[in-house]
Parts: C-alpha cells; sequence; structure tokens
C-alpha cells in the first residue's frame, strides 16, 4: 500500500491508496493537524490498516465507544476492580473526552482529564487511578493500530505524595486487642495482626488452609465485595497462593476458635452455611468486608484509638522488623509481589527463615497475648 501527505492550510492532507474494491481503485484522505512528523506516523498507522483490509472504521470511533469496548473485554478483572474502573471511566473520563473521535485524542485531551479531576477536589491517588485506567485504554488502541501512539505517554503520570507506616506501638496493641477480647472481632484481629494477612484473606481462610500438625498456613482464597451479589470468593491479590508459619499464639487462638464455632454449629443445625470458614457470620456464611472494616471502626472510635482495620496487617509488618525479622521474610508473609513495595512502604522463602519468623513475632506479642487471656 501506498501514502502520502501534503501540507495544506495549517495542516496535512493524508491519503493512502487502499486498492481495487469492486473494480474501482478506491483512496483514503484525512485531515490532520499537528507536526510532520506525527502526520508521517499517523499515514505509517493508515497504511497499516488498510494492508489489512480495514475498512478505517477508526477515524469513525469515539474515545468512549472504544473504552466500552475496552471495557467489555476485561472478562478476567475481580468484580470490585471492574466496578471502579467502571466508576472511574464513567464519573471522571467519559464526560471530558469521550465524544472526542478516537483518532484526534491528542496528550492535552488527557491533561484536560486530569486537570478537571484535581479541579473537583479529587486526591492525587485517585488522579492517578484515572491516569492508569486512561493509560490502559488507549495503549489497547495503539495494539490494534486504532492510534499510532499512546497521547498519555506524553503526560505526567500524578505522584501522589507516599504515605509513610510509622511503627506500631505495643501499648496500643494491646488496647485494641483488650477491646476485641470477648467479640467475634477478636480471631480476624489476631489473623491480620498474627499473620499480616489481608483483610479478604482473613474472610476467605479455611480450616482445611490450616495445618496444624506444621503450623502452617496456605493461603489461596479471599472474599470480595461484589457490588451485584453482595461478595464472592476470588483468587488472592498476586493470584497465587503462600504458604508460612504462624505464631504459637495465633494457632492456640484458632484451636480455641474451632471448639466455639463447632457449638455454634451444633445450635444452628440445618440452618448452618457450610464453606468451612474460619471467620465466618454466626452461621457459617462469610463475613462482608465493608462490614468487618466498619464493626472494628467503631469498636476503636468507643474506646478512642484512631485505628483501622488495615493498620493491623501495617502492624504485623512494622513488629517484625522491630523483633528483627529480615525484609525478604516480612515482604514473603506479607505477600507482596516484589520486596521493593515492602521496603518502600515499610522502610518461596526457606523454611528455616520462616519459622524464625513465626518464632520472633510469637515471642513478641506474648506479653500482650497474656493480658487480653487474663484482663
Amino acid at each position: 500500500m501506498k501514502g502520502s501527505l501534503r501540507k495544506r492550510a495549517g495542516a496535512w492532507e493524508l491519503r493512502v491508496d487502499a486498492g481495487m474494491v469492486n473494480g474501482r481503485r478506491v483512496q483514503k484522505s484525512r485531515t490532520y493537524r499537528g507536526t510532520k512528523k506525527e502526520a508521517e506516523a499517523e499515514l505509517r498507522r493508515m497504511v497499516t490498516v488498510a494492508e489489512r483490509g480495514s475498512d478505517f472504521s477508526a477515524d469513525k470511533i469515539t474515545f468512549g465507544a472504544h473504552a466500552n469496548r475496552w471495557f467489555d473485554g476485561k472478562r478476567a478483572l475481580k468484580p470490585l476492580t471492574a466496578a471502579r474502573y467502571r466508576e472511574l471511566l464513567d464519573r471522571h473520563i467519559l464526560p471530558v473526552i469521550g465524544s472526542l473521535p478516537l483518532t484526534k485524542l491528542r496528550p492535552d485531551h488527557v491533561q484536560d482529564v486530569l486537570n478537571e479531576a484535581r479541579a473537583s477536589g479529587l486526591s492525587e491517588q485517585t488522579a492517578l487511578h484515572i491516569y492508569r485506567c486512561l493509560f490502559a485504554v488507549l495503549h489497547q488502541a495503539v495494539q490494534l493500530d486504532l492510534l499510532w501512539r499512546n497521547p498519555a505517554e506524553a503526560v505526567e503520570a500524578p505522584q501522589p505524595e507516599r504515605r509513610e507506616v510509622e511503627p506500631m506501638k505495643v501499648e496500643i496493641l494491646e488496647r485494641a486487642l483488650s477491646v476485641v477480647a470477648t467479640s467475634d472481632l477478636l480471631m480476624p484481629t489476631l489473623l491480620a495482626v498474627g499473620a499480616g494477612m489481608r483483610r479478604g484473606e482473613v474472610l476467605g481462610l479455611r480450616w482445611r488452609d490450616l495445618d496444624f500438625e506444621t503450623g502452617t498456613v496456605r493461603l489461596s482464597q479471599t472474599v470480595q465485595t461484589d457490588p451485584e451479589q453482595g461478595w464472592t470468593f476470588t483468587g488472592t491479590k498476586t493470584h497465587r497462593s503462600r504458604v508460612f508459619h504462624l505464631p504459637s499464639f495465633v494457632l492456640d487462638a484458632l484451636r480455641a476458635h474451632r471448639k466455639a464455632q463447632s457449638q455454634r454449629r451444633l445450635l444452628c443445625g440445618p440452618g448452618w452455611v457450610d464453606h468451612d470458614l474460619v471467620v465466618d457470620r454466626a452461621d457459617g456464611s462469610p463475613m462482608r468486608p465493608w462490614a468487618l472494616s466498619r464493626r472494628f471502626r467503631y469498636a476503636m472510635e468507643g474506646a478512642g484509638i484512631d485505628l483501622r482495620f488495615h493498620d493491623l496487617r501495617h502492624a504485623n509488618a512494622t513488629l517484625s522488623m522491630t523483633a528483627g525479622v529480615d525484609l525478604k521474610a516480612t515482604s514473603f508473609r506479607l505477600g507482596h509481589s516484589r520486596i521493593g513495595i515492602t521496603a518502600d512502604t515499610y522502610v518461596g522463602m526457606p523454611d528455616d527463615h520462616d519459622r524464625a519468623a513465626a518464632a520472633k513475632l510469637d515471642a513478641l506479642l506474648a506479653p500482650v497475648m497474656a493480658c487480653v487471656s487474663n484482663p
């Protein structure tokens, strides 16, 4: 296929020979405003499209239409992630550039989206989420030869300030545990602070994932909020399971919790919903993630403690490091995809190191558990 361009009235006329159709030669032309380099790149894209037998439909596609098609293809997304992408598109991206032709999208349009987000009072973290969503949509357009380059590449990504996680004071943790000591929040709290488990991992933990003989746990399932169904079981955040040792105080609490749950199960009879879950809503069904966070927050506020449920995971990391657990061990137990994430946030793994990690954490928190057990 051949293509040509020429300068006309402050713009470029791009023309491509699309071959013969029904005995007639077909040519496609369009006007492009930009630099010569950009015009040449767009011409190359048009030639590529013509060589593939396309009808140049990209010229008629709006950004909104392409974004919706991109979203529809994301079938593997977790429900909460999909809902978040949909929200970013509908509330912050499509109202600004959704009606623009895809092929005419420029870096300044991407910048307009970010400017609108900031002007509406959104945080830099949310602006970054918007940018990443927009970047992904445009990246697919490049892969499909609908665009010759990703306009978002020329725009600086928002850079939210990194939140420094301060080491948890043992006194605060002791107060928090005393607040939940006699409630059904105790087991989730101990799993989060003792094992560094994410909220969804705590709620998705099954009894068959525990090995009391070796003192290990295998994390492979989470409970996640589903906008339509309320909750759903999914894989872990990093899409792979991990096995590590638990501190003795967590194992002891789990044994006691299993006995109490067995009694509740007998009382519940046929009304028991069997998901084999460690943490449940008193009838065997999963506790909702948002409900756990809200109840824990209310309990802490009632005791004058500024603490979120997710802070317990941070506490596990900072206390582990305080106890001398190495960075690699801490990163593995937390389930971070890269050790750099752990290093940036908190300033298979060999079995011996992992066992030492559990033992050190157990020794550090043993006095706290003694206070909770004997108030």
